[in-house]
């Protein structure tokens, strides 16, 4: 069970199996803190996942909750060193660290569902779109050897297809970003065709939300929610569940806030009824991309009759 999900998911458990021994010994937080002797804050921040754990902080704790069984305490404190690896550390230089704390769990989560107002979702992207679009979101001040690591990032993110298990994806989208021509026409019918690839993926669920529906709750903002694997306690869907929002300046992770959860899971239902069943969806995909196509095709051919053209005027 330990190499089926990452460390992010380890900490998630651990922090999660803490709390709740806590919880049983009827201790506040201020009570354990004062017992072992830590700051209020340093338990508050291993609670709620803010810093990792040291084998001797596990033990302390351990100790104050009267854990004394080998087996629960072995695996809580295998639980601790896997939560301790860093699989995205290396690329602090050039990601936020909610960002970071975000793929994390995004590489072990049993689902994924993401509404996509502007771009089309990164795990979906071809390496030539995301360039683009990383690129002319991030402007004249982006270096060269950034736009390269964060598009690493983002094919490295795609290995979670590659799962023997991958999760279950559910992706909404708005019909203008698969219009807006990031990169060009011929990025773009590459990037549409591969969209329409991975759609026929028997785990992965695209719709598209098409411009005749107006205005709609989704274009205020994208938003992920993620569903992690076998935390413990987790009697329904929320417990389990994960909330990412991003935008142009800033992002929120958002793990504990249950309310915030439940109003993002039913603004992605309401979504669901605004978009297209997913066949249409992929004939959608498909139109356009043989419509930028065409439009290309006859872009060439005026240049050649120009060309011609313009050569016989001069003979």
């Amino acid at each position: 069970m330990m190499a089926s999900v990452g460390p992010a998911v380890q900490r998630r458990r651990l922090q999660v199996e803490l709390r709740q021994l806590r919880e049983r010994q009827s201790k506040t937080q201020r009570e354990v803190a004062s017992d072992i002797g830590w700051s209020l804050s340093k338990l508050i921040r291993i609670e709620t996942g803010q810093v990792g754990l040291s084998l001797s902080d596990l033990r302390a704790l351990l100790a104050e909750y009267g854990v004394g069984d080998p087996e629960v305490r072995s695996r809580l404190e295998a639980l601790a060193r896997e939560g301790r690896k860093q699989q995205w550390g290396r690329y602090r230089d050039v990601l936020n660290p909610d960002f970071l704390a975000y793929l994390g769990f995004e590489g072990s989560a049993a689902t994924i569902r993401q509404a996509e107002p502007q771009v089309l979702p990164g795990l979906l992207q071809t390496s030539r779109y995301a360039r683009a679009v990383i690129a002319g979101v991030g402007g004249a001040e982006v270096s060269s050897s950034t736009v390269d690591r964060q598009v690493e990032v983002r094919m490295k993110r795609q290995e979670v297809f590659k799962r023997e298990a991958p999760p279950e994806m559910f992706f909404i989208l708005d019909e203008s970003a698969l219009r807006r021509p990031v990169g060009g026409r011929a990025v773009m019918v590459d990037q549409l065709n591969h969209l329409a690839r991975m759609a026929a993926l028997r785990h992965v669920h695209l719709r598209v939300i098409p411009l005749e529906r107006g205005a709609h709750p989704g274009l205020r903002g994208a938003f992920v929610l993620l569903e992690l694997p076998g935390l413990p306690g987790s009697s329904n869907r929320s417990r389990g569940a994960m909330l990412f929002l991003e935008s142009s300046q800033t992002s929120l992770i958002t793990k504990d806030n249950a309310a915030a959860i439940a109003t993002y899971e039913q603004e992605f239902k309401f979504l669901q009824t605004l978009a297209l069943p997913e066949g249409k969806t992929v004939k959608l995909i498909t139109d356009i991309a043989a419509s930028l196509r065409r439009a290309a095709l006859l872009k060439r051919r005026r240049r050649r009759l120009y060309s011609n053209g313009h050569r016989g005027g001069h003979r």
